[in-house]
C-alpha cells in the first residue's frame, strides 16, 4: 500500500493513542473501511468491495466483538477488531482461548509507515493481557507479498481454510516470545533475497552440496525467477520457499524448501537448505528445520517428510537427525566431487514421529 510522505514522516508510535471504539464513531470507521476497499480495488486486490461496509454492520460488530482505533491528534488513522472464537474462519482449529483479529485497517495517508506492525504488536499484546493464549489472524491466500509481510512480524503459519467459492484464508498465529536469542522467523522467499543465495555459494561444488544440479554456478536470476513459479501457496503449490530470518537483528541468515508436496499420500521432502556462513555452529539448521516440520506436519498436516544428503556433510546428517529424521537407506556414488563419487543418505520423519518428540518436550518442561 502506497504512504502519503508527509503523514508518514509525522507517524511515531509516541503520536498515536490506540482507544477501544464506541458506537459513536461507526460512520468514520464505514469511510475508513470503504476507502481502503477502493484502494484494494483499484489495485487488482480481491478482498474487500466498497459495498460491505454499512453503518449498521459496523454497529453489529459491538455486538460480538471489541473494536479498537488507532487515532491521531483524535482523527481515526487505524482500526482492528477482536473477537474470543472464529470458527468460521479456523474450523475444527477453532479454539476459544485465543483472540481472534479483523479488519485491520490502515489509513490510506499513514499507510507503509508501520502503523500496521505496529496494530498488530498492540493487537497481540492486549490478546495475552485479556488472559488468551495469543493472537491469530487470518489473510487472503493468493496475496503471496501480504503473507510474506505477516511472516515477517512473526506470525506463524497454521494451516489454509476453504471460504467458498475458490476463496482461500491462510491462517496464522503470533507465537510467544521463546526467550531464544537465535530464534528465527521462516517468510517467503522473494526476489529481493536472490543476492543472498548467490553470496552464500562460493563455489560450484559448495552450490551443489546444497542445491544438487537444480542450479548452475554462478546463479542467476532467471534461474531463481524459475525456481518460485507457481510455489507459495499452501493450498496448491508443489513448492513451499522460506528464507530464514534472524528475529532479533532482521537479517536475512538462511534459506529452506519445502518440495514435491503430495496432499494425496501427504507426503514432501526437504529441498535446498544453506546458511549464511557467519552463523554457522548456533543450531540455526536445526531452528529452520523444526519450524519446516511445524508448517509440514501440523499446518499442511502432511504424513512423510524425506531429505536426500551426501554423506560427507556430517554437521547436516547430525542436525537432521536432532530434528526427529531416521536414516533409512542410501543411494550409491550419486554426485561426483572433486573427491570422487559420494553416497547420499536418504532420511525420513513421519507425523507421529513428530508428535512424539513434540510430546516429549512439553512433558520436559
Amino acid at each position: 500500500m502506497e504512504a502519503n510522505t508527509t503523514a508518514a514522516n509525522h507517524f511515531s508510535q509516541g503520536s498515536v493513542t490506540m482507544i477501544r471504539a464506541e458506537r459513536n464513531r461507526a460512520r468514520e470507521m464505514v469511510i475508513l473501511l470503504q476507502d481502503a476497499a477502493r484502494w484494494m480495488e483499484s489495485n487488482g486486490i480481491k478482498q474487500w468491495t466498497p459495498s460491505q461496509f454499512t453503518e449498521a454492520d459496523i454497529m453489529n460488530y459491538f455486538e460480538d466483538r471489541e473494536v479498537y482505533l488507532a487515532l491521531d491528534n483524535d482523527e481515526i488513522i487505524g482500526m482492528f477488531t477482536l473477537q474470543f472464537s472464529d470458527p468460521q474462519y479456523w474450523g475444527t482449529r477453532n479454539d476459544d482461548s485465543y483472540a481472534y483479529l479483523h479488519r485491520l485497517t490502515v489509513a490510506r495517508s499513514y499507510r507503509g509507515a508501520g502503523l500496521g506492525s505496529y496494530m498488530l504488536q498492540f493487537a497481540a499484546d492486549l490478546a495475552i493481557e485479556k488472559g488468551c493464549k495469543g493472537l491469530r489472524f487470518d489473510t487472503v491466500a493468493h496475496n503471496i507479498k501480504l503473507n510474506g509481510y505477516y511472516q515477517s512480524l512473526g506470525f506463524h503459519y497454521m494451516g489454509t481454510n476453504d471460504m467458498g467459492g475458490g476463496r482461500l484464508v491462510n491462517l496464522y498465529e503470533k507465537f510467544n516470545d521463546s526467550g531464544d536469542d537465535d530464534e528465527i522467523l521462516l517468510r517467503y522467499f522473494r526476489e529481493e533475497d536472490f543476492g543472498y543465495l548467490k553470496k552464500w555459494s562460493v563455489s560450484s561444488e559448495y552450490l551443489k552440496q546444497w542445491a544438487g544440479p537444480s542450479l548452475s554456478f554462478p546463479i542467476e536470476d532467471q534461474e531463481l525467477d524459475k525456481y518460485m513459479t507457481d510455489s507459495n501457496h499452501p493450498a496448491n503449490s508443489n513448492f513451499l520457499i522460506y528464507s530464514a530470518v534472524h528475529k532479533a537483528t532482521g537479517e536475512v541468515i538462511g534459506h529452506i524448501s519445502l518440495a514435491a508436496i503430495d496432499r494425496l499420500n501427504r507426503s514432501a521432502r526437504v529441498g535446498r537448505v544453506v546458511m549464511d556462513p557467519d552463523y554457522r555452529g548456533r543450531g540455526i539448521g536445526l531452528r529452520m528445520m523444526k519450524e519446516l516440520l511445524r508448517i509440514a506436519f501440523e499446518s499442511l498436516e502432511l504424513h512423510r517428510i524425506s531429505l536426500g544428503v551426501y554423506d560427507f556433510n556430517t554437521s547436516a546428517i547430525k542436525s537432521y537427525e536432532a530434528a526427529g529424521f531416521r536414516r533409512e537407506g542410501i543411494h550409491r556414488e550419486v554426485a561426483l566431487f572433486s573427491s570422487g563419487y559420494v553416497d547420499c543418505i536418504e532420511m525420513s520423519i513421519l507425523d507421529r514421529e513428530w508428535e512424539e518428540i513434540q510430546n516429549s518436550m512439553v512433558s520436559d518442561l
